[in-house]
């Protein structure tokens, strides 16, 4: 259970949400509450001061986890730099900051220059606790090469990476009845519930189109991720040259949308804790969904984009000299541990896939 102080603070959550309801005329979309939950300014649990990562939080993610995650990707970004890419970094959702420090901290060993580090946050919360971890563990000339934004920049030449951003983004629910229907949030009163929305949607239109041959069962209820076309295109238009590196959990669209996925993949984080109730403390638990990598992908090249491949986290790490790290040596049986934990099919090795994109707008 939480604490008082978390309990007041859900409710003052709850109470902005059951207002912006009964304005829409009694229920909003899934993805608006969605946005409410995770993204409500100073009461959203990504803007709000509560602790997300580790062991004190409600997840861990791969940077938390070891620092090898980070120092491959180091590895990855010499390799790009190697390519005539501009030497420099932008991080999406950067977390405590511990992939920055240990991407640059690689590049520092491998003798790589690096130009600037720009961190794309949206959360003054963790853009603050991420100044003060860098600030303590770079040097004053490192720690100065790195800029915060709340927005993309105007022009970007370098390596873009992304660690679990994509299944940040709020989804829609849909339902198949007769026909499909989008899910919305209602409140009774006591708590939010599902209510099925009047008319098609945006969301129903393409959800029609994935089921063109009805292959679907009746009651099929799942996701969908509308917001992957306007954040690769603002990216795009952000570009000069660029290599788009992303990692997170999802699958490919046959496999997300496959029959027997009635429920979807809509989960919940609470303190280490995982189960589907996304009603649950709103603002203290983190909702997400997995990607569908098929569905990015279209929308990324549709944007400009030309998509290299997707690997899994195993395959990429091993490839790009997980392995041959020196941390390995300094503790060898914590670092199998943690590279078993990296790339094991049961760990995180094939729940987690590797987007590699790439980009080149630059005038002739």
């Amino acid at each position: 259970m939480p604490g008082e102080q978390q309990a007041a603070h859900s409710l003052r959550l709850v109470k902005r949400i059951v207002e912006r309801i009964e304005c829409a005329g009694g229920v909003i979309s899934f993805h608006d509450y969605m946005q409410s939950c995770l993204y409500e300014p100073g009461l959203g649990y990504y803007t709000a001061g509560a602790t997300k990562f580790g062991a004190a939080g409600d997840f861990i993610t791969a940077p938390e986890l070891t620092p090898l995650f980070g120092q491959t990707l180091g590895n990855y970004a010499a390799q790009v730099f190697g390519m005539g890419f501009a030497n420099s970094i932008l991080e999406f959702g950067a977390g405590t900051g511990k992939l920055c420090h240990d991407l640059v901290s690689r590049l520092n060993t491998l003798g790589e220059s690096w130009q600037h580090y720009l961190i794309i946050e949206t959360s003054a919360d963790l853009r603050e606790r991420q100044q003060e971890y860098l600030e303590q563990r770079l040097s004053p000339g490192d720690f100065a090469r790195i800029q915060w934004l709340e927005r993309l920049p105007r022009r970007f030449n370098g390596l873009v990476v992304g660690n679990e951003v994509l299944d940040a983004m709020p989804v829609h629910v849909l339902l198949k009845q007769d026909e499909w229907v989008e899910l919305g949030v209602a409140f009774d009163g006591e708590r939010f519930d599902w209510q099925v929305l009047t008319g098609p949607s945006a969301a129903t239109e393409a959800m029609r189109k994935i089921d063109a041959d009805d292959s679907l069962p009746s009651d099929y209820c799942t996701e969908i991720n509308l917001n992957y076309a306007p954040w690769c295109k603002a990216l795009a238009a952000s570009c000069g040259r660029a290599r788009l590196l992303l990692v997170d959990y999802g699958y490919d669209q046959a496999q997300y949308y496959h029959p027997v996925r009635t429920q979807g993949t809509l989960v919940c984080y609470y303190r280490h804790r995982v189960h589907p109730d996304p009603f649950v403390y709103p603002g203290l638990q983190d909702v997400t969904a997995f990607v569908d990598f098929d569905g990015f992908a279209d929308a990324a090249e549709a944007a400009g984009f030309r998509p290299l491949g997707l690997s899994s986290q195993a395959r990429f790490l091993l490839h790009h000299g997980l392995l041959e790290l020196g941390d390995l040596k300094l503790d060898p049986l914590l670092s199998a541990q943690q590279v078993k934990q990296l790339t094991l099919p049961g760990e995180m090795g094939e729940k987690f896939k590797v987007v590699e994109l790439e980009i080149d707008r630059r005038p002739g």
